[in-house]
C-alpha cells in the first residue's frame, strides 16, 4: 500500500497542488509576466507584433541550440555570440565587394565550422576547459574582427542599391508565402536539431557523455569525439544566426551579436523549467527563446531600455539554476 493511500483526500490534493507548483510554477510565472505586457500594452499581442517577436527570437533560438547542444554535455561555448558577428561581418564585406550572393551565405557558415573544429580539438582532445578555451577563442575573433574593419567600422548594406542586396536581405525581411522567411529559417533548423538530438546515435552517446563520461568511455562510446562534435554543431548554428542578423538589420560591426550571447544562456536555462527533473532539451530552449523575445519586445514597448531586459535574464537564469537544483533534489 502507498502511503498517499493512508493520507486524508485533502492533504494528497495539497501535495498534487505542491508538485503542480514546483514542476510547473516558473512556467506560469512567466505566462502570468507576459499577461502584465499585454494588460499594459494591448498591441503587445497584436499579430504584427508578434510576427516581430517571433523573428527576432529566430536569431536567439538559432544560436541558442547550438548552446543548448554542448551545455547537455557539461560544457560551455562563449565564443558563439563572436562567431555570429565574425560570420555577418564575412558576409556583408562579401555583398559590398559585389561577390556572388552564395558566397555571403556559404563562407560564413564555413568559418563557422572552421571555428567548431578549432574548439573542439581543443576542448576535447587537447583537454582544455570549455570555458576558458572559448573565452580565448573569442578575444582571438574580436581581435581579427577588429583588424578586418579598421577599428570596428560598421559594413552597411540597406544604402547599398536594392539589385545589390535584395537576394542577401530576402532572407531577414521578406516573406516565404505567409509566414517570413527568417521564421521559416527558424523552425527548419529546430526540427533539424531536435531529431538529431531524439532519434540519432549522437544523441543517446551525447546524453551518455552529459549524465556520466566515466561510465560512458567504459561503455565504448568515443567520448572526445562526441563532445568535439558538439563544438561544432554550435559554431555552425552561431554563424546562421550571424548571417541571419544581418539579413534582417541590413548594418554588420563587431560586438553587434554580443548581446545575443547572454539572451543564448538565459533561452537554454529558461528551458529547463519545462522539464520536471530540470534537465535542457531542445523544446525547452525553443520556449525559452520566445520568452526571451517576448520579454525583451514588452520591455521595449514599456520604454525600459537594455538595463532592465539584462537584470531581467539574470534574474531568469539564477532562478532557473536554483528550480533546477529544487527538481534534482525531489
Amino acid at each position: 500500500m502507498s502511503v498517499s493511500s493512508n493520507l486524508p483526500k485533502s492533504s494528497t490534493a495539497s501535495i498534487s497542488v505542491l508538485g503542480l507548483l514546483r514542476d510547473y510554477g516558473a512556467i506560469l510565472g512567466m505566462i502570468f509576466v507576459l499577461g502584465i505586457f499585454w494588460y499594459l500594452k494591448p498591441a503587445f499581442l497584436s499579430a504584427a507584433n508578434i510576427e516581430n517577436v517571433f523573428r527576432q527570437s529566430g536569431i536567439v533560438m538559432i544560436m541558442a541550440l547550438g548552446l543548448t547542444i554542448v551545455m547537455k554535455m557539461r560544457g560551455v561555448d562563449l565564443s558563439i555570440a563572436q562567431t555570429a558577428d565574425a560570420a555577418g561581418l564575412i558576409a556583408a564585406m562579401l555583398i559590398i565587394a559585389k561577390y556572388p550572393i552564395w558566397m555571403a551565405f556559404a563562407l560564413p557558415l564555413l568559418f563557422g565550422l572552421v571555428v567548431g573544429l578549432v574548439n573542439a580539438v581543443l576542448m576535447a582532445y587537447v583537454g582544455i576547459p570549455a570555458i576558458i578555451g572559448t573565452l580565448g577563442m573569442m578575444f582571438i575573433i574580436r581581435s581579427g574582427e577588429l583588424m578586418a574593419t579598421n577599428g570596428a567600422e560598421p559594413q552597411i548594406l540597406f544604402t547599398l542599391p536594392r539589385s545589390v542586396t535584395r537576394d542577401f536581405l530576402w532572407l531577414g525581411q521578406k516573406d516565404l508565402g505567409p509566414v517570413a522567411a527568417l521564421i521559416v529559417l527558424a523552425l527548419v533548423v529546430f526540427l533539424v536539431v531536435f531529431v538529431v538530438m531524439r532519434f540519432t546515435p549522437f544523441a543517446r552517446y551525447a546524453k551518455a557523455v552529459g549524465s556520466n563520461v566515466r561510465a560512458a568511455f567504459l561503455a565504448g562510446i568515443d567520448i572526445r569525439l562526441t563532445f568535439g562534435l558538439g563544438f561544432v554543431i554550435a559554431g555552425v548554428l552561431a554563424a546562421l544566426a550571424g548571417v541571419a542578423l544581418v539579413s534582417r538589420t541590413g548594418i554588420a560591426m563587431p560586438r553587434g551579436a554580443e548581446p545575443f550571447l547572454l539572451d543564448a544562456f538565459a533561452a537554454a536555462y529558461l528551458g529547463t523549467l519545462a522539464s520536471r527533473q530540470g534537465e535542457m532539451s531542445i523544446p525547452g530552449t525553443l520556449m525559452g527563446a520566445l520568452f526571451i523575445g517576448f520579454l525583451s519586445n514588452g520591455l521595449t514597448l514599456l520604454g525600459l531600455g537594455a538595463p532592465y531586459r539584462y537584470a531581467l535574464n539574470g534574474g531568469f537564469i539564477l532562478l532557473a539554476m536554483a528550480i533546477g537544483a529544487l527538481k534534482r533534489k525531489h
